[in-house]
């Protein structure tokens, strides 16, 4: 059957005088990914129909794995749609979809399609590449005329950019042409979102968002060292290119979660967790709500009644009508009292005080040192206009506390970040020290404890002189652990947990051109001294002395990046120290 756009669009007409000259704004609340089944079972993903419910205000279908610029693309919707193709080409036929879509609409909901994800291989060579895709997107599943319509006489409500790899070539001139194309059809609005990963700017999408006019982005705040859970967590950087940078002042900056514990190598945090870190969002103007990756995730996910995906939408949707800074409608009973304390970490042993980190790289050893630091804030502070303390907003202790060398402290084993250096408490006396030479200290990504490592711009804040100005977790950006940079792939290194004797660290990898990683990865890195790697995700380890060589089953087999745990020991009494980013080679 041939989808034309006179029958895509049909009453239009009739209807067109309702629709509004100017465009609507991208929905608040709930965004939720949906397609993938990362969950991977055949039960978690079901129907896009069966999501269209209160728990979602939008969402989105992925992903188009393969562009094939000029020819018909590749979609891939796990085990929603399988097996039926367009007569010749290897372009999916999913009409179940394209009613699903349309039930979905009839409820309100927004739908969107995205290109890229982990999956597959794509990317532009040239900004004419991207408009022609452009045109692609928009005859077959857009308001154009194709044969070949995966969806049928559905349209979606506009495309998100999830662009994990490939390099940020023609996605400007794909967006704009795509504006151009948005403007012949005058019965509905239509929206580009993206995803990029927390780090700021993104590697991939970062100028993409600054030139081209997107209407929210749902940033992934998991998988890297700027996840929810950790002092780097950085949603005012975001704030601050929202306000400042981007060409649509309109702009919504979504949080991004995990929807479950292995839904992501690193970042999930539970409702309980959550719920102060949104609440605290809300002062911010361009704060549009959260997105959840992914459905399959979320609503299996019994670490919340009835569900994580029901519980969230009613925190979110809770506080919808003091997103944006408008603090006046919210409730004025304090929360604080379901709130979890995620407390740092403790060790079955104390420290030796005078232990020193190290790295490698040639960097000396650092003995432990005093800082002089101004005196200490007064503990209870509230700087949001509400009434209580901001310590109880944020759900979490703060572990870049303002603390003095000779304190006092009650957790024997606890460390804290303290300017680049960091604090142990060691017999109810908090003990400064620095990191390596070149090193700094940096939240591990659960926030329960600290490690050393490379970073990039300046470390972290005068916690002490800065800390009356700290109104919540969010303002507390740490600094950001040096990226592996190559001509084909850049990484970063986060550590998810670590105490006195080992660690998880996540590795985070994206292709910088359009070639993808193969069925099998060989990664190379140089550890400190004190540490040894003995586990990988999907993967095997050997470590010779220092020399760590790790070679991974990539188990999608093709795809544009990489996320991986690695696991190991540390010499106890030591803090752990990340490898340099130059000691980081990917054997492509």
């Amino acid at each position: 059957m041939i989808f034309g756009k006179s029958s895509i669009v049909a009453g239009s007409i009739l209807f067109g005088f309702v629709h509004q000259a100017v465009a609507a704004s991208f929905p608040s609340g709930v965004v939720t990914y949906w397609g993938q089944n990362s969950a991977n079972s055949e039960s978690a993903q079901k129907g896009l129909a069966e999501y269209c419910d209160d728990s979602s205000d939008v969402l989105i279908a992925g992903f188009i794995t393969n562009y094939n610029v000029g020819d018909l693309p590749t979609l891939n919707l796990a085990n929603a749609c399988t097996g039926t193709f367009f007569d010749g080409t290897n372009l999916l036929k999913c009409d179940q979809v394209g009613k699903d879509i349309q039930t979905c609409q009839k409820k309100g909901k927004k739908v969107l399609l995205s290109l890229g994800g982990a999956s597959g291989a794509y990317g532009f060579k040239s900004d004419d590449e991207g408009k022609t895709f452009a045109k692609t997107l928009w005859d077959l599943f857009g308001g154009g005329d194709s044969k070949t319509r995966p969806f049928g006489d559905s349209i979606v409500d506009g495309f998100d950019l999830d662009i994990e790899g490939g390099g940020s070539t023609g996605y400007v001139a794909m967006i704009k042409e795509l504006r151009t194309l948005f403007k012949k059809d005058s019965s509905k609005d239509y929206f580009i979102t993206a995803a990029p990963q927390c780090p700021f700017p993104d590697a991939m999408l970062g100028d993409v968002i600054s030139e081209a006019d997107v209407d929210a982005v749902n940033v992934q705040f998991y998988n890297n060292y700027c996840s929810t859970t950790g002092s780097s967590f950085n949603f005012d950087q975001w704030d601050d290119w929202a306000k400042n940078k981007s060409p649509n002042k309109d702009v919504k900056v979504f949080l991004g979660v995990p929807g479950s514990s292995t839904a992501a190598g690193s970042g999930y945090a539970k409702i309980e967790d959550l719920k102060p870190i949104i609440k605290d969002l809300s002062k911010y103007s361009s704060y549009g709500g959260v997105t959840v990756w992914d459905a399959s995730q979320s609503y299996n996910n019994k670490d919340a009644s009835p569900n994580f995906a029901v519980a969230l939408a009613d925190i979110v949707h809770d506080g919808s009508s003091s997103s944006g800074g408008d603090k006046g409608n919210d409730d004025s009973t304090s929360d604080t009292g379901n709130d979890k304390t995620v407390e740092p970490s403790t060790t079955g042993s104390t420290p030796d005080p005078t232990s020193s980190s190290t790295s490698d790289g040639g960097a000396e050893s650092s003995t432990a040192t005093t800082t002089t630091t101004s005196a200490p804030s007064p503990s209870n502070t509230d700087n949001n206009g509400d009434d209580d303390d901001d310590n109880e907003d944020s759900g979490q202790e703060d572990n870049t506390s303002c603390v003095q060398d000779g304190d006092e402290c009650s957790n024997d084993g606890q460390y804290k970040c303290v300017g680049s250096g960091f604090a142990v408490c060691n017999h109810g006396k908090w003990v400064v020290q620095q990191c390596a030479a070149g090193l700094s200290c940096m939240s591990t990504t659960d926030g329960s404890s600290i490690y050393c490592t490379q970073t990039s711009g300046s470390g972290n804040k005068d916690t002490c002189s800065n800390k009356q100005s700290l109104s919540s977790i969010a303002d507390i950006s740490g600094p950001a652990p040096k990226a592996y940079n190559a001509a084909r792939v850049t990484s970063q290194l986060s550590v998810k947990e670590s105490d006195e004797d080992s660690f998880k660290a996540v590795v985070n990898a994206r292709r910088k051109d359009s070639k993808p990683f193969g069925s099998t990865v060989v990664v190379q890195m140089t550890m400190p001294p004190n540490i040894k790697v003995t586990s990988v995700d999907n993967g095997k380890v050997q470590q010779k002395g220092r020399n760590v060589k790790i070679q991974l089953k990539n188990t999608k087999k093709k795809s544009m990046s990489l996320v991986f745990t690695i696991a190991g020991s540390v010499d106890q009494g030591s803090v752990f120290s990340a490898p340099s980013a130059n000691s980081i080679k990917f054997m492509t």
